[in-house]
């Protein structure tokens, strides 16, 4: 299998954009989860969008470690890294793919949230969210995520 993106790290590489998003749900515990982590797997859900090497982001934590990655953060990319909820709220209002750390931010038009669960990186989606944004993804990643 040929490396989905150079710039990602070796184990993520590996994995095809499609049926990385299973990788999503895969049990991690939470001292283990960082910024940098939940980076890696934005990067993932932007790739399978359709946005490979492009996220809209405000928050500069985040930014930081998609630009170690090589990733643009670009205003125009159709998939945005939202923190707060009047992030989340301006970028759904402009059609975009909203990845979040909060099921709470669905309420604002989040789409995709990372949370820990009893330790683990959980991914839930928001299917509603999800279609207003007009992105598509791949159905083994809306398999692998929590449905609300």
């Amino acid at each position: 299998m040929r490396p989905s993106h150079p710039r990602l790290p070796v184990h993520l590489r590996l994995l095809a954009p499609a049926s990385a998003c299973l990788a999503l749900a895969a049990p991690a515990r939470a001292q283990d989860l960082g910024m940098d982590q939940v980076a890696s797997y934005l990067l993932i859900v932007a790739a399978s969008a359709g946005s490979e090497g492009r996220v809209a982001c405000r928050e500069m934590d985040m930014a930081i470690q998609l630009k170690k990655r090589g990733v643009s953060v670009d205003a125009k990319a159709n998939v945005a890294w939202a923190f707060t909820a009047p992030q989340a709220r301006d970028y759904a209002q402009e059609g975009k793919l909203v990845i979040c750390t909060r099921r709470s931010l669905f309420a604002e038009g989040g789409a995709i949230a990372f949370e820990r669960v009893g330790g683990r990186l959980t991914v839930f989606v928001s299917r509603g969210n999800l279609e207003r944004s007009g992105v598509k993804l791949p159905e083994s990643f809306l398999r692998g995520a929590v449905q609300q």
